[in-house]
């Protein structure tokens, strides 16, 4: 059965590929600018409101100019302002009011006496002389002066130019050559006072153009003449091909480069490994006492001690150490004068964990009644959890009525888990996500869907006459808004319309 449109259709000016018309045995019912072909006579026939007229190939076309008829092979001149034509089936001549934007498609023979072609200026032209255009007329001119030669001499050699000839001035080392308009050849040197100069690294010297620019003459200097701070920023990074910079000053600003000195003497003082101690007497498993009283050991910038024993760092009950803590100092201190804030507390963070304190801790699947559903497993200390799902329900499988999902209730003063029948899920999307109406006999059709979203799709199909024949048709489909489609059609129609949301 053949689609169905219930409007107009617009091509935007778009080909039709491969179109076949109506094939009919007789002419149908005429609708005014219907087309058809009829098979019966084998002409492609339109309706004018009135009759079907056919359109054969063949038959002259007649109108108020008169009367063209088709020719077959013969010839075609055109002769003071008419077209003049002769063929197998008689011949005819047709007058214009002017030859202007004639176009021929084919050789054009010009006959002897008056014949010719006129310039913008009505001339005929003279021996000799050429119709040359201006871009929007032609015009005849005279043929240009005959062409010889001229010779190319350098400092060697000679080379006729003759006519049709290419002379090509090619640039070298140091020289660019550029020809530009009008007839114009620009020779420049390939470098510059300030971008780039040629050096001869076999000879040990710089070429480039006298700095003064007073004559610009070509200049040399021996390359170990030159002070770096002469030439110009670097634009790329410099290799100094595995050697040393040496005698440099020390740095002063953060982006100068450091001498190996520079950098030892800044790095001194850094963190030093002293041994343990026990933070509960301050004992150093070396000897002497970190925290306790006037054998408190000196103490410089970096010293590192770990806790072997846990007690209050400093008697402190405030800062309570655990083993495997440690502290650094940030302070010096002399002998017997050090305090707790000469030292920064590392905890490692091996307590036994709480509620509200991160640490040591072991997490168990709760199997109490509707707490259970959940797998646990270890290994080299790792845990994974996962659902404990023994059997999943293959595409075949129809829902139980008793099966349920788990979710959560997210609004304000309600949150909790909370189980769901999943047989109501997919009415409950399908409620959310798509529509489904009836319009009967017109030609606007409202649908209001309340979908919230322009990103729907429409389909359309015939209930006319109350029979659902399920034939879909097509129609004009607006939009109107995320919560409207307005289908409009160019007779009386009664559809029902299909939206599904989308993303």
């Amino acid at each position: 059965m053949a689609i169905s449109f219930l409007d107009d259709i617009n091509l935007n000016n778009l080909e039709a590929l491969n179109l076949v018309v109506q094939n009919l045995g007789s002419d149908p019912t005429g609708v005014e600018g219907k087309i058809i072909y009829n098979t019966g006579s084998n002409t492609i026939k339109y309706y004018n409101g009135t009759v079907w007229v056919e359109l054969d190939g063949l038959s002259g076309i007649t109108g108020t100019i008169g009367t063209v008829p088709r020719f077959g092979p013969g010839t075609t001149a055109i002769r003071d302002s008419q077209l003049e034509t002769s063929g197998e089936s008689g011949s005819q001549t047709f007058l214009f009011n002017t030859l202007a934007d004639v176009t021929f498609k084919g050789s054009i023979s010009l006959d002897g006496g008056s014949g010719g072609i006129k310039d913008k200026d009505g001339q005929l032209g003279s021996s000799g002389q050429l119709l040359s255009s201006t871009g929007t007329q032609i015009d005849w001119i005279n043929a240009p002066v005959s062409y010889t030669k001229w010779v190319l001499t350098g400092d060697s050699g000679t080379q006729d130019i003759e006519d049709g000839n290419t002379v090509l001035i090619a640039g070298g080392t140091g020289l660019v050559t550029q020809a530009s308009a009008t007839d114009t050849l620009t020779i420049t040197p390939a470098f510059d006072e300030y971008s780039s100069a040629v050096v001869d690294s076999n000879a040990g010297l710089l070429f480039g153009i006298d700095g003064d620019m007073s004559n610009s003459e070509m200049r040399y200097q021996e390359v170990n003449g030159f002070s770096l701070s002469l030439f110009g920023q670097p634009t790329g990074s410099i290799g100094f091909n595995s050697k040393k910079i040496t005698n440099l000053k020390d740095p002063t600003a953060a982006q100068d480069a450091a001498t190996k000195a520079y950098v030892d003497s800044s790095v001194e003082g850094g963190l030093t490994v002293k041994g343990g101690f026990l933070a509960s007497t301050g004992s150093i498993s070396g000897g002497g006492n970190l925290t306790v009283g006037g054998s408190r050991v000196a103490i410089a910038v970096g010293d590192y001690y770990v806790v072997t024993g846990a007690g209050n760092f400093f008697g402190n009950a405030a800062t309570p150490l655990t083993v495997g803590d440690s502290v650094l100092v940030q302070t010096a201190a002399v002998a017997g004068a050090s305090t707790e804030a000469d030292f920064v507390v590392i905890q490692s963070d091996t307590d036994v964990a709480t509620a509200t304190t991160i640490g040591i801790g072991n997490v168990n699947v709760n199997t109490t009644t509707n707490n259970e559903g959940l797998s646990l497993s270890y290994s080299n200390g790792t845990g994974t959890v996962g659902f404990n799902i023994k059997n999943n329900l293959s595409a075949a499988s129809a829902l139980a009525d008793d099966d349920m999902v788990a979710i959560f209730q997210g609004s304000a003063g309600s949150q909790g888990n909370k189980s769901l029948n999943a047989q109501l899920i997919p009415p409950y999307v399908s409620s959310k996500n798509s529509f489904a109406g009836s319009s009967n006999s017109g030609t606007t059709h409202i649908f209001t869907h309340n979908l919230g979203s322009n990103d729907v799709i429409v389909q359309l199909y015939d209930i006319s006459e109350g029979v659902n024949t399920g034939d879909t048709v097509y129609a004009d489909v607006t939009r109107t808004n995320t919560n409207t489609v307005t289908v409009t059609t160019a007779a009386l129609a009664s559809i029902r319309c299909l939206i599904q949301k989308v993303g």
